[in-house]
């Protein structure tokens, strides 16, 4: 073999193995999470323990706690058959409130409460509209219903 083959081979291992390092890192990162429903950390619990979660559920109206010197909060939110203890540490977004949807992301603790690290309000925009307008925030089935009717009416129209 020639030294320029030589050098070429070297050069093709080096690359491969920086791809294959990347993509295995990558797979053990604590950015994956999976996207679960109330209900499916209620059964997966058990499971569920030290890794990542992603929930979407509605604040229990009367059950957002906040703790302002220590910035830290403290609800459940609603799933179609149960609830979910969350706590934050942190700065809460603008919108939290009693009744609107938010996404959770963190990890379950032993006593099946869920540590976010991360706290979001779905769709701020519509809810704030919605509140300055006086109008009560849908649940999740009805603002599904909702999005069909619209759909209909236009596939209608046409």
């Amino acid at each position: 073999m020639s030294v320029q083959k030589i050098k070429f081979l070297i050069a093709g291992i080096v690359i491969l193995s920086a791809f294959a390092y990347l993509a295995i890192s990558g797979f053990q990162s604590e950015n994956l999470v999976y996207f679960l429903t109330v209900d499916e950390v209620s059964q997966k619990a058990p499971t569920l323990g030290g890794r990542g979660i992603r929930v979407q559920g509605k604040i229990v109206p009367k059950t957002l706690q906040k703790n302002p010197d220590a910035m830290l909060l403290a609800f459940h939110i609603q799933g179609e058959k149960g609830t979910l203890p969350v706590s934050y540490k942190g700065v809460p977004p603008d919108l939290l409130e009693n009744g609107f949807p938010v996404i959770a992301e963190g990890k379950l603790d032993a006593k099946g409460v869920l540590v976010a690290k991360n706290l979001m309000v779905a769709c701020p925009s519509k809810f704030e509209e919605m509140k300055e307008a006086g109008e009560s925030i849908p649940t999740d089935h009805e603002a599904l219903m909702q999005q069909a009717a619209k759909r209909k009416q236009i596939s209608e129209a046409r």
